[in-house]
């Protein structure tokens, strides 16, 4: 009924205007008051036509000789009207000014961490830092990156305290027990290289090297060594297997174990020595200094770069391939402590929130321009008739108000002027 209304409010009018025009014609009305509701349905059915033409002319061609130049509006300005949106959108509804009071209401932090608190969206943010991780590593080992590195170094060693912050660092890691992660990367690694094919052939390698100079120092010995290798007494093959297998196992039990013996002396050298340097001890800050000068002017330092940065690269691929590595649950529980240290902190909070705010500012005001440019481009993907058909489809059954409006008021207004005549 509502797309119908002005219609139906025309067809009233017409049918009023016939009625009575044709009952006062003929004699079987005659009071002056039927004059009145003629000239009411009269008025009536002339602004329902007018606003007819008024509305119709918007959407479409109206074949009427003179007139038909001044219809089908909205598909002959739609340049006007594209601009016209286009600044309504862009200086109005989302100008600058009512984006940046609308950002200042909202609390990015608080979204932020509530999102990282869902374990599922912790994870999905964790498996995209991976895929950007892998792919900056598949870059470490380029030569050129090894060169730079070199060149860099030799550059700035001399102006950095590098002995100082090492031992701060290393000081510091040891008591808050950070480094345990430290260990266990390290130990991995390490059983990684134990396991691999190429160890067995180097050990193997060197047991028999081992084996012929224990021979070559007397005759007994060597004819020792030739009787346990023919009988089976000597079997290096396996005994390079029992060495690695027990390799690996300690290895293992020191993983498991931050109180592992060799890890607690370790450590205790470690503290030791970082104490030293920090103090000031000669000897100590002497042998880091020889060690990096060393490291940095040999001549094969670019090719010790090189070798560290693939060693680096293989590690952090394996590193990566799922959540329990020891770098993965290091970056995992960092990143929970992170989230509970921003949720209590609303200073931190503050600061995150201002430069969020600013930079989305700034970016507004360097891009708002693509706010219009998105609006005109969608609206010139439209030909006429899908433009026409898109706001006739919005806002059509709204203006057909404005033609019961036009029958009703013009009707209304016949009235009074009947009425006044006859006074």
């Amino acid at each position: 009924m509502k797309n119908r209304i002005g219609t139906i409010s025309l067809a009233v009018a017409l049918i009023g205007l016939v009625f009575f025009e044709l009952m006062l014609r003929g004699g079987h009305l005659s009071h002056q008051g039927w004059k009145v509701v003629l000239a009411g349905f009269e008025a009536a059915a002339i602004g329902g036509f007018a606003d007819w033409f008024a509305v119709s002319a918007l959407f479409r061609e109206i074949p009427i000789p003179y007139f038909k130049r001044h219809t089908n509006i909205i598909a002959k300005n739609r340049d006007k009207l594209t601009e016209g949106i286009v600044d309504l959108v862009t200086n109005q509804w989302l100008s600058p000014v009512v984006i940046s009071e609308k950002i200042s209401e909202i609390n990015p932090t608080h979204t932020i961490i509530s999102f990282l608190k869902k374990p599922h969206n912790q994870q999905k943010t964790i498996a995209v830092v991976k895929r950007i991780v892998v792919k900056l590593a598949d870059e470490v080992d380029n030569p050129k990156m090894a060169s730079a590195l070199k060149s860099i170094l030799n550059e700035q060693i001399h102006e950095l305290d590098l002995t100082s912050t090492l031992a701060k660092w290393l000081e510091k890691s040891i008591k808050n027990g950070d480094h345990h992660q430290l260990w266990e990367l390290v130990i991995e690694a390490s059983s990684t290289a134990i396991s691999s094919p190429d160890t067995r052939k180097l050990l193997l390698s060197k047991l028999e090297y081992a084996a012929a100079e224990y021979g070559h120092k007397s005759l007994v010995k060597r004819l020792t060594i030739s009787i346990g290798k023919s009988v089976g007494g000597i079997d290096l093959d396996v005994l390079a297997e029992e060495l690695l297998r027990n390799a690996e196992e300690f290895l293992t039990e020191a993983k498991a174990n931050p109180t592992h013996p060799i890890r607690s002396k370790f450590d205790e050298w470690m503290l030791d020595f970082a104490q030293k340097v920090a103090s000031g001890d000669g000897d100590s800050r002497k042998m880091i200094a020889d060690f990096i000068q060393g490291l940095t002017q040999h001549s094969d330092a670019e090719k010790i770069i090189q070798n560290l940065l693939t060693g680096f690269k293989e590690t952090i691929r394996q590193q990566l391939k799922h959540d329990e590595t020891p770098l993965m649950q290091f970056v995992i529980s960092k990143l929970n402590k992170v989230i509970l240290e921003m949720e209590t902190d609303l200073e931190v909070q503050n600061k995150i929130n201002h430069w969020i705010k600013d930079t989305v500012s700034q970016l507004i005001t360097q891009f708002h321009g693509e706010i219009g440019n998105m609006v005109r481009n969608s609206l010139s993907k439209l030909d006429n008739e899908e433009l026409v058909a898109q706001i006739e489809d919005k806002v059509g059954s709204d203006l057909q108000y404005i033609r019961l409006n036009g029958a009703v008021v013009g009707g209304l207004v016949g009235i009074i002027i009947a009425l006044i005549r006859l006074i």
